[in-house]
């Protein structure tokens, strides 16, 4: 079975001149249509709660900066946050009482359980899986990003300086 959503290159949306002619027409399209969408409002949904609202804050002015997101993807982003609430909850619990299952004896004592992993570890795997996979579809991501932004002005050679030289990695090459 094929994974057709995520098959083959990477998309672009580049319009420069670096592109197919086919394909800048279609990017060119894209980005008009992408234009009359309803931009994503600033503050968080009413039924978010602590740490989702905490997280919407913080990531969508920085997805408004980079215009790929608009109003209709709002369910994913919901879910996002949502999902990072589990987890923010999820880790807590595990913090406070380990990755691993207790029990009360009949004394009513905390004893812990080492055959039996924490319930809140499962919560917490799933809520990250789910992060993930929400990121990749909002552009949160490095890769995800870099497929969805166009070049602003693709670099001039210098003569005699390649392209990596310029490149400043904290250290001369």
């Amino acid at each position: 079975m094929v994974n057709k959503r995520n098959a083959g290159r990477k998309r672009t949306t580049s319009t420069d001149e670096s592109v197919r002619a086919d394909q800048r027409e279609r990017n060119l399209e894209f980005q008009e249509k992408q234009n009359g969408l309803t931009e994503l409002q600033d503050t968080p949904p009413y039924h978010l709660k602590g740490s989702g609202v905490t997280i919407w804050k913080k990531i969508v002015p920085e997805l408004l900066k980079l215009g790929t997101i608009k109003q209709i993807d709002t369910v994913n982003l919901e879910s996002f946050c949502s999902s990072y609430a589990t987890y923010i909850i999820a880790e807590k619990e595990i913090s406070e009482n380990g990755i691993f299952a207790y029990n009360f004896d009949n004394e009513g004592n905390k004893t812990t359980d080492f055959s039996k992993k924490n319930p809140a570890y499962s919560i917490m795997n799933d809520s990250i899986k789910t992060m993930k996979s929400l990121a990749i579809d909002l552009g949160l991501s490095f890769d995800s990003r870099s497929g969805q932004i166009a070049p602003s002005e693709p670099l001039a050679s210098e003569k005699g300086v390649s392209n990596i030289r310029r490149l400043s990695f904290g250290t001369d090459i």
